[in-house]
């Protein structure tokens, strides 16, 4: 794992689920995943396991969500750089970019400026005569300089800037052919139109598939959908043995585009005189001159592209705002406000906020605990505690209760960690209660306040003086909570780290255990699987003192604890 030690993940229960009963026999029936010991090491483990960070929570299902249980769906459709909202059904026409005046710069994908051109004076002591009909104006990069003077394009106005570059780009790549037949006929003279290429294309299989009597839409459409259910009907429903035979016949195959007209390219023997123009450009400009591939498909204009002065501006692609749904009762989990330019959320249901969190560390630190990102110089840089095998170690075990309930905690975990290095874990207090949470001040108020643990008198000084500690101090005992604050709670958690090596191989040689035993990746890292499950109850109707509804939640996570000296 990458986090360091200590760290707490959470397993989503996606990942575990099983199919759908009605495919499987009785006798195939897999028992209840919930009463499976959840093993970090397995191979699966990695895809189910996510910081707490991470997740969601769905409160209809009462179930944790990771990114793979929810469905994403789109909101809006908005220009990042104008914040202008696009309907969703204008997005396709437009190539999902923005159709008003906002393009980047094909050298370094900075946002470009309208900006005026200077008009330079006839005479050196002659005024301008303050006419306006022959400004002009072009598109400036502020971050590398460039403008559409480099490719000789001006505009005559600053609005419309989309229209009046295509009518640019189509007059210059666009020329007549006049020893053709149709004098209308316009042929690419460098590069190849591919929006029209590809509409040529669409129709021509939309027309093979019309006359073969399949759908163009039922294949991408779901089971249900009408295409498919009118194609199902007409092949099964209400057929005579004469029409059923004739359905029934091989239909004829598609044929394949023949020519430009239909959306085919080929390469001509003209093509070879561009490829050798091509080259020697290549060797008069040099390689600086060239453009990069990443420049070349900033936009479809570009896709024919091979040095900097044929690269036109691209055009700002829109953004999208994202609901994310539950894919079992298909809620919104996560619901932003509609508006371009606002951040807010109306529906934010994350797990950080809905179920108990865990933390853990050890009881007796041997040293300061210090954080890996406030570490400045490599010497010292923070190591992951290395846990001695086979001998006992006490931790402190946290649980913080998120919502305004009392919650009802029971811990479970196997007595032996899976794996192949088993260490023996044992929760001194399995089951207690923990606190609803307050507002920030009276959080602010219950830590600052202190309590004094009452002295039970002659027990407290034999237990100090078997253990060989102060009297003063606490000792862990089974059954009692070792901290509790106003919406959290701690657990003695005692863990006996195993021996990497095994039992048998005390009079072996270090090269017969070597060859005995096949050391895997991460066999030293201790994880620990719980199994948590919270209780509580809320009021149906949002009343105080009235119906109550009882609430349950259960759900795997893991404790990374250290890895284990060899």
């Amino acid at each position: 794992m990458a986090a360091p030690f200590p760290y707490t993940h959470y397993a989503c229960p996606c990942s575990s689920s099983s199919g759908p009963v009605i495919s499987k026999r009785a006798s195939q029936l897999e028992p209840d995943e919930d009463q499976e010991t959840f093993n970090p090491h397995d191979p699966r483990a990695a895809y189910s396991l996510y910081p707490l960070d991470h997740l969601l929570f769905c409160d209809e299902c009462s179930q944790i969500r990771c990114p793979k249980c929810v469905n994403d769906e789109i909101i809006n459709w908005f220009c990042p750089s104008c914040l202008f909202e696009v309907p969703s059904s204008a997005v396709r026409s437009e190539n999902n970019r923005c159709s008003r005046n906002c393009y980047n710069c094909p050298s370094c994908s900075s946002p470009l400026h309208v900006t005026q051109v200077e008009k330079q004076d006839d005479g050196m002591l002659k005024p301008g005569d303050g006419r306006t009909g022959d400004e002009a104006y072009l598109l400036f990069c502020q971050y590398c300089d460039w403008t559409t003077l480099d490719i000789g394009v001006q505009f005559s106005r600053p609005t419309k800037i989309t229209e009046q570059l295509n009518k640019a780009r189509k007059a210059r790549y666009t020329v007549q052919q006049p020893d053709s037949e149709d004098a209308d006929k316009t042929v690419s003279k460098q590069l190849r139109n591919h929006d029209d290429a590809f509409d040529r294309l669409s129709v021509f299989y939309t027309e093979q598939m019309d006359e073969t009597g399949e759908s163009g839409n039922s294949w991408g459409s779901a089971y249900g959908s009408p295409a498919n259910l009118a194609r199902i009907m007409s092949l099964y429903g209400g057929l005579t043995h004469g029409a059923l035979k004739k359905s029934r016949e091989k239909p004829q195959p598609m044929r394949e585009a023949a020519g430009e007209e239909e959306g085919l390219a080929t390469y001509s023997p003209s093509d070879q005189d561009m490829d050798e123009e091509t080259l020697q450009k290549m060797q008069t400009r040099g390689w600086d001159e060239t453009a990069s591939e990443e420049q070349a498909l900033s936009t479809p204009a570009n896709y024919g592209a091979r040095f900097k002065d044929e690269l036109w501006p691209a055009a700002t692609t829109l953004r999208t705002k994202r609901g994310k749904r539950c894919r079992t009762c298909r809620q919104f989990i996560i619901r932003p406000e509609p508006k371009s330019g606002s951040a807010r959320y109306r529906i934010r249901i994350i797990a950080h906020n809905n179920i108990p969190r865990l933390s853990l560390r050890p009881l007796h630190p041997i040293g300061p605990v210090q954080n890996p990102s406030f570490v400045m110089k490599s010497d010292h840089a923070y190591k992951d505690p290395i846990l001695q095998p086979l001998s006992a170690q006490q931790f402190v075990l946290t649980l913080r209760n998120p919502i305004f309930e009392t919650v009802k905690i029971s811990l479970a975990t196997p007595a032996t960690t899976p794996g192949r290095v088993a260490s023996r874990v044992t929760i001194l207090c399995p089951s207690f209660e923990i606190g609803p949470a307050g507002d920030v001040w009276d959080e602010a108020l219950s830590s600052s306040t202190s309590t004094i643990r009452p002295s039970d008198g002659g027990r407290s000084a034999a237990m100090a003086s078997l253990t060989g500690t102060a009297e003063g101090e606490k000792q862990p005992e089974a059954g009692k909570i070792w901290e509790k604050t106003r919406n959290s709670t701690s657990v003695i958690l005692e863990i006996v780290p195993g021996s990497l090596r095994p039992t048998s191989s005390i009079g072996l040689r270090d090269d017969e255990v070597k060859e005995t035993v096949e050391e895997a990746e991460d066999d030293d890292v201790l994880e620990i699987p719980i199994y948590v499950r919270a209780e509580w109850t809320v009021d149906v109707h949002g009343e105080k003192g009235g119906e109550k509804e009882p609430k349950e939640l259960g759900y795997w996570c893991v404790l990374g604890v250290g890895r284990i000296a060899a």
